[in-house]
């Protein structure tokens, strides 16, 4: 199972490390088609879709995870729950978008609510396809098609906004690559398997909602609590500096979503078919491994942040620099979460889940209500801030229900963080250093702070951190003998 898991995780990182490669340059790319008004409109109009996208789950996709043995007749009454209501949210929120824009103060976002919600559609049906890929652990599937999806959007996206469609085009992009990622997850899928017709069965609903409904409060808290903040700071601020934000938020939550919530992902299914001290056991060690592997990628994009904005963005983003270096305190507290969000869910625990969830959003929307008015960046600490308290909440949880020790949990995290310290050294070092040279070279700044980063943790590693990267390069080792 711990190979299995392994591979798993090797594919979604991969693939979605490799799709949010090309994502990245599509993003930086518009940057120069596209200025922060109009980025900060299809955001807003993004967050009220998939608001309503959230809201309306009632937890049924993690209920088919967490049931591997489940039937056909479960499957398909999570698939007419999940439509049914989906269907129902997303009209709301499109009949009532003009009011909704005039709450933001962006009456544009209007305009790319239609479009947004077509693809939201096509995701709905996508859904159950995917949970039953991710139950049977064929992650290169999901993978794959968040590749495919992602390559869609960049190359769209940058066309369809050199081309002159503006927003639009960007709505347009999001279309597409639903439509292509449905395609390929319903083709990856026995339609039989979650489209068969079964008889209403009260046992089944009731079941699904006694485990769905905590779950999906959890998850509707998650979701608000890394998109909310985005309509405070349309409110607050406007649609210029939301652009602005949403640019830093979305680079430094990609250790965060790309890495971290991967390995979430694959988790989940790992931890179901384990025994309890079997997942007590997997619990600490993946938290270990997960820290070595997120810990570098969240520091050191803050510390190459200032360099990485001055050299591949334009001035009107220039901005971004200093929300980046903050934000990227979140991607360090956020993996820990979920990994400990899989391991109560594998254990049907859904109601602490959600009361963690609830403190979730509560403390975030609560941080920016405090501090968040005295200025963008006081925004950005304010999310760090909310995001560690939600890690170190849910240690406390688990600690309760399962007599995890946080002490176990925050040791096993303790040493991939040192190993940060001689990365972000060795950053510092050497900016200082090229700038008491007068290195000016376009580029050159950037690769040599990376490539110096990446030394320093290696070192770092090393040094803080080597009985969990001689386990971590055991599994790499074992995971690729058995293919």
């Amino acid at each position: 199972m711990t190979s299995k898991a392994v591979r798993g995780a090797s594919w979604t990182i991969a693939t979605s490390v490799g799709s949010r490669a090309i994502g990245l340059v599509g993003t930086l790319a518009i940057t120069y088609f596209l200025v922060p008004e109009v980025i900060g409109e299809v955001s807003d109009a993004s967050v009220l879709i998939l608001s309503a996208m959230q809201l309306s789950t009632i937890g049924v996709g993690q209920y088919v995870i967490a049931k591997p043995t489940a039937g056909r007749d479960v499957a398909w009454h999570a698939t007419v729950f999940h439509m049914t209501l989906g269907l129902i949210a997303i009209g709301i929120v499109t009949l009532f978008r003009e009011r909704f824009g005039g709450l933001l103060s962006a009456p544009a976002m209007a305009q790319y609510v239609p479009g947004l919600a077509l693809a939201a559609i096509f995701d709905r049906v996508a859904f159950m396809p995917e949970r039953l890929l991710a139950r049977d652990m064929r992650f290169r599937v999901i993978g794959l098609s968040r590749t495919a999806g992602e390559v869609t959007y960049s190359v769209a996206s940058v066309s369809l906004a050199f081309l002159g469609l503006g927003g639009m085009g960007l709505v347009l992009a999001n279309i597409a690559r639903s439509v292509l990622r449905c395609a390929m997850l319903c083709m990856a899928v026995d339609r039989r398997d979650w489209l068969t017709p079964a008889p209403f069965s009260k046992d089944t609903t009731r079941a699904m909602l006694k485990f769905g409904l905590p779950f999906s409060v959890n998850a509707s808290a998650g979701f608000a609590a890394r998109r909310w903040d985005n309509l405070l700071v349309s409110s607050f601020f406007g649609p210029t500096i939301l652009g602005e934000y949403n640019l830093a938020y979305n680079l430094a939550d990609i250790p965060a979503v790309q890495v971290g919530e991967q390995i979430g992902d694959v988790l989940l299914p790992s931890f179901a078919h384990m025994s309890l001290e079997q997942r007590k056991r997997a619990l600490v060690r993946s938290t270990a491994l997960l820290a070595l592997v997120v810990f570098p990628l969240a520091v050191g994009l803050g510390a190459v942040a200032n360099t990485a904005i001055a050299t591949l963005l334009r001035k009107e983003w220039q901005n971004v620099g200093p929300m980046l270096t903050l934000l990227a305190a979140l991607s360090v507290a956020r993996p820990v979460g979920w990994t400990i969000g899989s391991y109560l869910v594998a254990r049907e625990m859904t109601r602490p889940l959600m009361w963690l969830g609830l403190f979730q959003v509560a403390s975030l929307l609560g941080c920016i209500a405090l501090i968040g008015r005295a200025g963008p960046l006081w925004i950005c600490v304010a999310v760090g801030v909310a995001f560690a308290a939600h890690a170190l909440a849910s240690m406390v949880v688990v600690s309760r229900a399962d007599n995890v020790t946080v002490t176990s949990l925050v040791t096993s995290c303790v040493g991939p963080l040192l190993a940060c310290v001689p990365l972000v050294a060795a950053v510092l070092a050497v900016r200082y250093g090229m700038r008491e040279l007068h290195i000016s070279i376009r580029g050159v700044g950037l690769v040599v702070e990376i490539l110096a980063g990446g030394i320093g943790y290696i070192g770092g590693a090393l040094l803080f951190a080597r009985k969990t990267a001689t386990d971590f390069v055991g599994l790499l080792r074992t995971s690729l003998r058995r293919g």
